[in-house]
């Protein structure tokens, strides 16, 4: 498969994601202070969790090529790039500083069954399926922030997210720079290893190839209902 094909295919699981039930009912609540601090911590798990999944794809790929693709995405998410000097995690803490959170806090908070169980599926495979596999459910992640793909259904996650935090607390556009940051960031990370599939996936590997991204975003409907079920009961 080409690479257009990759996106197009890719593409529809995740906009499959953004019309589930649990992605509606997540977009739909208002966003609290209180729900706004569930969401950050959590979304500490996620992040530094990808840290261990994407080198885990890399220790099971024997293309150099691909190895080193995944070390500069990596570098940028924890070393620095455009948008932080010192990784990712720190846009997530000045986020959290403008709720009230500590960078202790937010890294001490304990994660949701729901989060838990989405993490070991993603663990598992990056650490256990073919190696084009795992690239593809760890790829297509980063997917859920394209606006290109996303922007007639509200947007990708953090576009959305930033509406409704600007619409129910009243944050300003610098009040957010984990939302910000990786409404742009991510959408570079979208198109980082399309032709790594193109290239790598043998011919008749496509459809499990395909599968497993797929599972990927079952497990984003895991993560993000659980934490819509448990800001309900918040006030």
């Amino acid at each position: 498969m080409k690479a257009q094909e990759w996106r197009q295919e890719l593409g529809k699981y995740v906009r499959e994601l953004f019309l589930s039930p649990e992605m509606e009912q997540f977009y739909s609540l208002k966003v609290t202070p209180e729900r706004g601090r569930l969401y950050l911590c959590q979304l500490c798990h996620y992040v530094r969790q990808r840290r261990n999944y994407w080198p885990q794809v890399a220790a099971n790929c024997p293309e150099m090529e691909v190895k080193r693709r995944i070390m500069s995405h990596e570098y940028e998410e924890l070393v620095e790039d455009d948008y932080s000097s010192v990784g990712h995690l720190d846009l997530v803490f000045r986020q959290g500083k403008e709720l009230n959170l500590t960078p202790e806090e937010i890294l001490n908070a304990p994660a949701l069954p729901s989060s838990k169980a989405a993490i070991y599926g993603w663990w598992w495979i990056a650490r256990h399926r073919l190696w084009q596999e795992a690239l593809s459910a760890s790829t297509i992640s980063e997917w859920i922030n394209d606006d290109r793909l996303l922007g007639d259904i509200g947007g990708g996650n953090c576009t959305h997210l930033a509406k409704n935090w600007e619409r129910d607390l009243g944050f300003k556009r610098e009040q957010m720079p984990n939302f910000t940051a990786h409404s742009v960031a991510d959408v570079k990370h979208s198109d980082m290893f399309l032709d790594v599939l193109e290239r790598f996936v043998p011919r008749g590997a496509e459809e499990s190839v395909l599968n497993t991204a797929s599972e990927s975003m079952e497990l984003h409907r895991v993560f993000f209902g659980g934490m819509a079920a448990a800001m309900t009961r918040l006030p």
